[in-house]
């Protein structure tokens, strides 16, 4: 059987916003990443998700708080959580985003455990995996390694069958980074090959991690999230590229989402 690839028909597929919703009836979501040397990866997540949910909650270290302050004088989207009301917000988010730029260090392993523990919606990457043991792994996880963090995780290399094989076995979503994506749950299984090489600049694994959390936020199924996230954030690539070629930076990449997901749905 032909292994299916991501397309349009996954972002169409999307949870549809209800007319006469309300504020945070379309997702809240708690980012906890960044860091004293890595501050841009907070900032990347919060630009990709805050189009994408209604409500973007971030906690972070202290420098790192100075820097989200003004992102949210330029969106209402953005709530900054201080540590005196983390329990707080950690009840309100309908999902998590865990580890890009984050700190590894006993307080982050704590809080790893607490969000996987609530059994809601959780992404993790990048310093999250490496403090991540695939025994913690549950069926409300999605984890987006590269090659060398699912080598790292799981000792073996990532192919389509190693990579099925992980989420069978510990009943997680991975979303597994490369020239060709791929991305499984324990039933499910497809590549994203929407790419440009320009995506090779830092970043744009925060990027792609933002944006599939906040769709998981918006009370998306975690592999819906996944292939939608990962065709969302090819695509935007490639749009890029007929503008700047292959000199654009994370941070464009972020810019482009919308836009790249309004393309998508009208070409369904």
């Amino acid at each position: 059987m032909a292994v299916q690839s991501t397309s349009p028909s996954d972002v169409k597929a999307l949870r549809k916003r209800k007319k006469d919703s309300h504020k945070g009836d379309n997702g809240k979501l708690l980012i906890l990443a960044g860091s004293k040397d890595y501050h841009g990866s907070l900032i990347l997540c919060v630009l990709a998700a805050m189009r994408f949910c209604d409500l973007v909650y971030v906690h972070s270290t202290d420098q790192n708080l100075a820097l989200v302050r003004k992102l949210k004088e330029a969106t209402p989207n953005v709530i900054v959580v201080e540590k005196a009301r983390l329990d707080e917000f950690f009840g309100k988010a309908d999902a998590y985003l865990l580890g890009p730029g984050w700190e590894e260090n006993k307080t982050s392993e704590r809080m790893l455990a607490r969000a996987i523990a609530s059994k809601k919606p959780v992404v993790l990457d990048a310093s999250a995996l490496h403090m991540l043991k695939p025994k913690m792994l549950e069926k409300n996880v999605l984890i987006t390694p590269h090659g060398g963090e699912f080598r790292s995780l799981f000792g073996m290399r990532a192919d389509e069958k190693s990579v099925k094989a992980m989420a069978g076995k510990y009943g997680c979503t991975i979303l597994c980074k490369g020239a060709a994506d791929l991305i499984a749950s324990p039933q499910k299984f497809k590549t994203n090959k929407t790419h440009h090489e320009g995506m090779t600049c830092g970043g744009s694994g925060d990027v792609l991690a933002g944006l599939a959390a906040a769709l998981a936020a918006d009370h998306n199924e975690l592999f819906a999230a996944a292939c939608a996230g990962a065709y969302v954030n090819g695509l935007a690539g490639v749009r890029l590229s007929k503008k700047m070629g292959a000199h654009y930076a994370a941070s464009d990449l972020a810019q482009e989402l919308a836009p790249a997901a309004r393309a998508a749905q009208k070409r369904v």
